[in-house]
């Protein structure tokens, strides 16, 4: 065999190994191509809760708009519901709706309810659809707290002074502001684990303390391993705030003793009712839910309630009231 021979085979052998290589790196190139061109899955919500001062007369609201983008698909959601003569009811329009594709920090409307303003200039709210006209006005947020601060993951807690406007009747209140930004997260998908047993309470006293407080019995870390997030949301947290006192901050475990709940039918978890929460150096809050809200109630779903109760200090007592929300699992 020639020496041109050998050269020419040694040529075509190297030719497919390389055509040989390049068929077996080529759909890991166009994987790495795909996930770095990937845009990030983002997750906004803002959620204001109206809590009305006249707690023999109370009218509450929540307000909830939550938009993201996963892939190239923008979307929003809406949850409302308004307690009123003692009875809840829940917003029509309570449902995802198409985003127009843009800056997800601005709340664009839905259906039936819009959001306007910022935590500078306070904020305008406007629900119109079914049985209500809710508009709602409130002066500039103040910040209250920083539930969640996390490098993906932040959520605080804000106070404002505001005023409900309802069938021609003007009720004077608060309006708590909750914003949320969580980086790699899907809002609007329903993630096993992530809420077990979770309790949040946004109150007020007569005197104008600020309580919030909230238990998650979800295990953290399982979540973290489940779906691969860096951050999730701390378990437990809280203040009772004033203007004239320092702020007492809830350190865990926080000494959340339920005292009641009830077994709705069918359902495969109760419910709780009843609560004593003890605080040094501030006293001892007793709270009762005075009304229920449920949906998808017999699987786990989600609660709402109208919360009364007592704030114990020494020898006085200050009523309180406000809302509550529970999630099973």
């Amino acid at each position: 065999m020639t020496s041109s021979s050998l050269q020419w085979q040694h040529h075509r052998m190297r030719l497919r190994r390389a055509i040989l290589l390049t068929f077996v790196l080529l759909p890991f190139l166009f994987v790495t191509l795909a996930s770095s061109a990937e845009p990030e899955t983002r997750y906004y919500s803002d959620r204001f809760i109206f809590r009305g001062r006249e707690i023999d007369n109370l009218v509450l609201a929540v307000f909830t708009f939550s938009r993201g983008q996963e892939d190239d698909k923008f979307y929003g959601e809406f949850f409302g519901a308004i307690f009123v003569h003692n009875e809840w009811s829940f917003l029509e329009g309570n449902d995802k709706y198409l985003y127009k594709p843009g800056d997800l920090k601005t709340i664009q409307p839905s259906y039936f309810a819009k959001a306007e303003g910022s935590r500078t200039s306070g904020f305008k709210l406007r629900y119109d659809g079914g049985d209500f006209t809710i508009n709602v006005a409130s002066g500039p947020v103040q910040t209250l707290y920083a539930s969640d601060a996390g490098k993906t993951l932040q959520r605080q807690i804000g106070a404002a002074e505001a005023v409900l406007t309802l069938r021609g009747k003007e009720y004077w209140g608060e309006l708590i502001h909750e914003p949320v930004v969580w980086s790699g997260f899907n809002g609007l998908k329903r993630y096993k684990g992530l809420y077990k047993e979770y309790q949040a309470f946004y109150l007020i006293t007569e005197r104008g303390r600020e309580i919030y407080l909230h238990r998650n019995s979800a295990s953290g870390q399982e979540f973290l391993d489940r779906y691969h997030f860096t951050e999730t949301l701390l378990p437990e947290g809280g203040f009772i705030r004033s203007a004239k006192q320092p702020a007492y901050f809830f350190k865990p475990p926080i000494p959340l003793r339920l005292l009641n709940s009830i077994h709705p039918p069918f359902a495969f978890y109760p419910v709780p009712q009843r609560w004593k929460v003890d605080a040094p150096t501030v006293g001892t809050l007793y709270a009762w839910s005075r009304k229920n809200a449920s949906k998808n109630w017999v699987w786990g779903g989600y609660y709402l309630m109208a919360i009364e109760g007592v704030l114990k200090t020494g020898e006085t007592e200050e009523r309180a009231w406000g809302v509550a929300e529970y999630i099973p699992n």
